[in-house]
């Protein structure tokens, strides 16, 4: 017995058509169609939040892979990690640097910094000069995502990593962690010819995405 499509269930029940997405290729498509990547052909968009999922568009195409699920880059396992992860697994990537384990970090190093430092702040990160300690945990983050997405600069060659999701509204402490990384693991040609930037949309880049997948599946007026 085939497996039931919620999309073709939910068109049915509105009228019309109905297209199921993951948040990070949402986000994707949001960054290409009114974003940072307007003229690109081929990035990663990395929504790091509570978990961690990439984006993939490979020659303008959001690659969904087979079954949906491409880019769960938040259960590549680390060396030496023992964090026992929702998937079942230990030591997956998002047990180390989802927003819920940097913001634990956060609260401990900003624990000294007086009743006005709020560490659930993180947008304010972008400023690093005015918190150091906060942005070196932001940067630690990004050098151990860094890891990760080397290997899929080797792999799929982008011209871009676009960073979003909650935590990458750090800015460019995360921005220059992934730099780092990236620069150190994945090959020189590679790493010379991806350029890594924050999300210009932030938290809207998943719902314009949805915007822009509507605009695109909505008959010809006429």
């Amino acid at each position: 017995m085939p497996r039931p499509r919620p999309a073709d269930e939910l068109g049915r029940r509105f009228g019309h058509p109905v297209s199921v997405a993951n948040d990070a290729d949402m986000g994707a498509r949001g960054e290409h169609a009114f974003g940072a990547a307007r003229s690109l052909d081929d990035f990663l968009y990395i929504k790091a939040s509570h978990g961690i999922g990439a984006g993939l568009v490979l020659a303008g195409r959001t690659y969904p892979g087979s079954t949906g699920i491409s880019g769960e880059i938040g259960h590549t396992r680390l060396q030496d990690s023992t964090n026992l992860c929702r998937c079942g697994n230990r030591g997956c990537l998002e047990t180390v640097v989802s927003i819920t384990e940097v913001r634990k970090q956060l609260a401990h190093v900003l624990s000294s910094a007086g009743p006005e430092t709020d560490p659930h702040s993180l947008p304010s990160l972008a400023e690093p000069a005015a918190r150091p300690a906060a942005a070196r945990v932001i940067t630690d983050a990004g050098r151990t995502i860094g890891l990760v997405l080397a290997d899929l600069v080797n792999c799929l060659n982008p011209a871009a990593i676009i960073l979003g999701g909650e935590l990458g509204a750090a800015g460019e402490p995360l921005v220059a962690g992934v730099r780092e990384s990236v620069d150190r693991y994945a090959q020189p040609a590679g790493a010379h010819a991806v350029t890594v930037m924050a999300s210009k949309l932030q938290q809207r880049a998943e719902l314009l995405g949805a915007v822009a997948t509507a605009m695109r599946q909505a008959p010809a007026a006429g």
